[in-house]
C-alpha cells in the first residue's frame, strides 16, 4: 500500500487505510464514518475510499472520541454534527 497522497484537483488525498495506520484506529470505523458523510466530500481512487488532508483535524478528532472517551460510532456521528468543524471555502495558497 501507497503512504502518498493523491493529487486531485489542486488537493491532497490519503487513502482511509493509511489514515487509519497514522491515527492507529480500526479502518472499518473510519470506513463507517467515511459513509455517513463525517468526513465531508471524499474521492475514490482505484478504489480506495480518500480523504484530504486539510480533514485529518476531523479524524483526530474521531481517534479521540472513539480511543479516550469510549464513544462508539453513532455517539461519534452525534457529537461531529452537534460541534461542526467549519472548514475554508478554499484552501489558503502555499508558500513559494
Amino acid at each position: 500500500m501507497s503512504h502518498a497522497p493523491i493529487e486531485h484537483a489542486g488537493e491532497r488525498y490519503l487513502t482511509l487505510e493509511v489514515v487509519a495506520e497514522l491515527y492507529e484506529v480500526q479502518v472499518v470505523l473510519l470506513h463507517t464514518l467515511y459513509e455517513r458523510g463525517a468526513f465531508g466530500p471524499g474521492l475514490t481512487h482505484r478504489g480506495a475510499r480518500c480523504i484530504a488532508t486539510v480533514r485529518l483535524d476531523r479524524i483526530a478528532t474521531v481517534a479521540r472520541l472513539h480511543r479516550v472517551c469510549g464513544l462508539d460510532v453513532d455517539a461519534i456521528v452525534v457529537a461531529l454534527e452537534r460541534f461542526p468543524v467549519e472548514l475554508p471555502a478554499e484552501l489558503p495558497a502555499e508558500p513559494t
